[in-house]
């Protein structure tokens, strides 16, 4: 599985633009409350983590927090059957 997490994240947001985002709604919703999203969110633990990165633009803490999700089996797992969900607008 891919360990190019810009390129990832520029393909699930860039490419498809909000318009996917609100076409797969209901499957986000479904893959959201699968095993490997509830796995995944007990490896990010603390969101406020996630939420001060973001507010002070800390690329490098965003970074470690998306590595240490995608060196899982669970976390690799939900990044690809995102970038499928997207790819295949489904």
């Amino acid at each position: 599985m891919s360990t190019d997490y810009e390129k990832l994240a520029n393909e699930l947001m860039n490419k498809n633009g909000l318009g996917s985002l609100a076409a797969n709604a209901e499957a986000l919703k479904k893959l959201a409350d699968s095993p490997d999203a509830r796995k995944v969110k007990s490896i990010i633990g603390d969101q406020g983590k996630v939420t001060d990165a973001l507010a002070k633009g800390d690329a490098a803490a965003l970074q470690n927090i998306v590595k240490s999700v995608l060196s899982t089996e669970e976390g690799a797992r939900l990044a690809e059957q995102l970038k499928n969900m997207f790819k295949s607008g489904n």
